[in-house]
């Protein structure tokens, strides 16, 4: 199976005009260049990432506006856990209540400079910025990465992404592997959890207590397939019962505590990849910094 790959969200950069500036027009405002100095390794590269891409496109002849408020909050922010962070059913009856099967909503995000800028050229420039920026995987040499799970990921070597990448990473075959696996280590997690017997247990026992009440479903997919046909009317009922029997079979109680464990497993077995990707970014660093700094784009 092949998906296509998620780009991962690049911070916006600042363009400021003024004396001093590069041609590019990437120099970064004063109190960007200060909050980076101080900000985590992860932000400082995706910074320098958005600097190298801006320039590039600059380059091809686009512009590349983001938000700068975005930068600042990006960069402020406390480092994520490295670990990734799984979802699992919910166990809260009066808040199932409320959201029903789905997630809880998210609040409306405001729309960045980039993306009104996009949204304000023609198709034909629209797909030239497109390719421009992530290439054409799909007509030119790519990066191929199968994972673990036997999903596909390609990314083209062209575009003004890439460049970034290999600028500051070196070998992008290698990064690519490295960072996409990482990246999408969650479901490798949710298979080990789910496939734990005492997972299993608790998945029957929450069968039987849906059963027993009216819903005969294996899991939450297949209530949410039966709601879809019996009518929507009925999803905050059945999303209830189903936290109600999920607390009472400790589904998602047991799925939580196995969790740390099948991460940490998840994390031993692609240890060569996961290391192999930690150095090439620690080395980057000095580099990425150089570039926030105007003295290295």
């Amino acid at each position: 199976m092949e998906v296509a790959l998620r780009a991962r969200r690049l911070l916006p950069l600042l363009v400021l005009l003024g004396a001093g500036c590069a041609d590019t027009g990437t120099a970064l405002p004063a109190d960007v260049r200060s909050l980076s100095g101080t900000a985590g390794d992860a932000a400082v590269l995706r910074l320098a990432e958005t600097v190298l891409i801006a320039g590039c496109m600059h380059d091809a002849g686009f512009d590349y506006p983001l938000d700068p408020a975005a930068v600042r909050d990006d960069l402020r922010a406390a480092p994520a856990t490295s670990a990734p962070i799984t979802s699992w059913p919910e166990d809260d009856e009066q808040r199932a209540a409320r959201t029903g099967l789905g997630p809880a909503a998210e609040p409306e995000r405001r729309r960045t400079d980039l993306e009104r800028y996009v949204d304000g050229l023609d198709p034909g420039r629209r797909q030239a910025f497109s390719t421009a920026l992530h290439g054409d995987p799909a007509a030119g040499p790519s990066v191929e990465v199968t994972l673990p799970g036997g999903a596909t990921v390609r990314q083209s070597r062209a575009g003004c992404g890439s460049q970034a990448q290999r600028r500051l990473y070196g070998d992008l075959d290698v990064y690519l592997h490295g960072r996409i696996t990482a990246d999408n280590l969650t479901p490798l997690v949710v298979a080990r959890v789910t496939a734990d017997r005492s997972f299993v247990a608790a998945q029957g026992l929450w069968r039987v207590c849906m059963a027993e009440h009216g819903w005969p479903v294996a899991d939450q997919a297949g209530l949410a397939a039966r709601v879809a046909e019996i009518g929507a009317e009925r999803e905050r009922e059945a999303a209830a019962l189903a936290a109600r029997c999920n607390r009472r079979a400790a589904l998602s109680a047991t799925a939580r505590r196995l969790t740390p464990a099948a991460e940490q497993q998840v994390r031993a077995d692609l240890a060569p990849l996961l290391t192999d990707l930690s150095r090439r970014e620690q080395a980057a660093l000095p580099s990425a910094r150089r570039v926030l700094a105007g003295e290295d784009i």
